[in-house]
């Protein structure tokens, strides 16, 4: 189990404005955790750092989202009927964990219902962190214009 200083340095980290990439890793990291917990006193400071860290990923989904809006289609029958953003299932995603890690934090919970939960976020995260922590891969190199000054 992780003591209370290892979670300052988390909390510390925050202070640093870290990119998606690594919010998305240390919320896996913070879930990995979760799933060694056994009672309510045990996940309530994951619970409140991984709470930081998800406010801190949704802040950044929200303000990156101008930069990824969808703005054009090949074909028009792929035009989307409103506005449609390449990270919305990330954002949704990024909720979804959001408000389990609320549950967990809030709630009184049966003993036997904490794995499940605790490994629906686990999952939940995993899945979010996979869409914000893409390999690097010459192929998938997005070339943006450049700006005049």
């Amino acid at each position: 189990m992780t003591n209370i200083n290892s979670f300052a340095q988390l909390y510390t980290e925050l202070s640093l404005n870290p990119d998606l990439p690594t919010l998305a890793e240390r919320c896996q990291l913070l879930t990995e955790i979760l799933l060694d917990c056994k009672s309510l006193p045990q996940t309530q400071p994951v619970c409140r750092c991984l709470g930081a860290y998800l406010e801190e990923v949704k802040s950044g989904l929200t303000e990156s989202m101008r930069d990824f809006q969808v703005v054009e289609f090949e074909e028009e029958a792929e035009q989307p009927r409103q506005k449609e953003w390449l990270l919305e299932d990330t954002e949704t995603k990024c909720d979804y964990c959001r408000a389990l890690n609320h549950v967990l934090l809030v709630s009184h919970l049966d003993r036997d219902m904490l794995p499940h939960l605790t490994g629906l976020l686990h999952d939940m995260a995993h899945s979010m962190a996979g869409d914000l922590i893409a390999p690097v891969q010459p192929w998938m190199t997005i070339h943006l214009p450049k700006q005049q000054h």
